[in-house]
């Protein structure tokens, strides 16, 4: 039995005999196989992987450690799983996440929805603390994202466009083995660098702009997450001041990271120092979230979060400062929490000077 099974296993909510997992990254995260419908994982006996015809004997190929149910045409879904498993109020069926649509399906065949249990957030947790072989892929993730940024630097210059960085940085990666972009790729200039995920990837850039460059690498469906800030031209004093405030916003936020630390002090430390510096009005997301199979995981970084790190977690650290009429400045790194620290697995060269 695999170790992700049973420790999901271990935590099945109290009357559940199973966990039907429906969400696409759960199903890759515990059999590896990307393209199953639904993933059935009892308290005891043979996981059950329910797969199209179409995507049948490429699961049955690439699938160890979970029986594959070809779903045939026709055929629905939930009658097909109920058919084999028995729900009760004593004998509920956990649930990982579902659609309002199949909560109303799935009830009208239970019979009663206090046999269904929303429990989510107990995957969310086992994936919050990553294993050495999914840190190796993010490592690599990481490590062809650092090629995406470099590329951006030798790329932007006044007169390009962002669509055509855009381009340069994502080909480059591609070339060093990712899969594909970890999310849409962001290059945006000049004032519209004050949206956090500005989508205007057509303007030409501008001598004297700010250019953010968001990027992301997937290796073996696992995601990388880094972005750097530069100038087209002549760097101001303004953009030389915001920079570094939000450059050492981020210094102080790595050093605070550590197992058994508590997230939202983490994201206090880079905002209490953007708030002393003047520009707390314009820090407007949280300073980081946790990476793997989603760009966005648990555990997460704000103001508001009730995590604690633990050694094994992934997150980003991305404070920034945006300015409306004028641009903005973020600076992101992905970075592996440790017993006694942090990591960074991007190793981009911090720089505000393009080219």
């Amino acid at each position: 039995m695999d170790i992700r099974t049973l420790n999901l296993r271990e935590q099945f909510p109290q009357d559940t005999a199973n966990f039907l997992i429906l969400n696409s990254a759960n199903i890759t995260y515990f059999t590896g196989f990307d393209g199953a419908a639904a993933l059935l994982v009892p308290k005891d006996g043979e996981n059950i992987l329910y797969v199209s015809e179409t995507n049948f004997e490429q699961a049955r190929h690439e699938v160890k450690n979970a029986k594959v149910e070809r779903i045939i045409r026709g055929e629905k879904l939930f009658q097909k799983i109920c058919q084999i498993v028995e729900i009760s109020v004593r004998d509920r069926l956990a649930l990982d996440s579902i659609s309002v649509e199949s909560w109303k399906v799935l009830t009208k065949i239970v019979g009663n929805e206090d046999s269904l249990v929303i429990s989510g957030d107990v995957i969310k947790g086992l994936r919050a603390v990553k294993s050495s072989d999914e840190i190796e892929r993010i490592r690599k993730a990481c490590m062809i994202a650092d090629v995406g940024i470099n590329t951006a630097y030798e790329v932007i210059e006044p007169g390009v466009s962002e669509q055509e960085v855009m381009a340069e940085v994502e080909y480059a990666m591609r070339k060093q083995g990712s899969s594909g972009a970890a999310f849409d790729t962001i290059v945006v200039s000049g004032a519209n660098c004050a949206f956090p995920h500005g989508t205007h990837k057509r303007q030409i850039i501008k001598d004297g702009d700010f250019v953010v460059i968001d990027l992301g690498a997937t290796v073996d469906y696992y995601k990388s997450d880094i972005t750097r800030t530069v100038v087209a031209g002549k760097i101001s004093g303004k953009q030389q001041e915001i920079y570094d405030t939000v450059k050492i916003a981020q210094d102080l936020a790595v050093k605070a990271i550590s197992a058994d630390v508590r997230a939202v002090d983490v994201d206090a430390v880079a905002r209490a120092f953007i708030g002393r510096a003047g520009f707390r009005d314009y820090f407007v997301h949280n300073l980081g979230h946790g990476v793997g199979l989603d760009i966005h995981e648990m555990p997460m970084l704000s103001p508001d979060s009730k995590d604690t790190l633990k050694e094994g977690n992934v997150v980003t650290v991305e404070p920034g400062i945006y300015i409306t009429g004028f641009g903005g400045v973020r600076i992101e790194d992905t970075i592996l929490v440790t017993k006694n620290g942090a990591e960074k697995l991007t190793n981009s060269a911090y720089t505000l000077q393009a080219n």
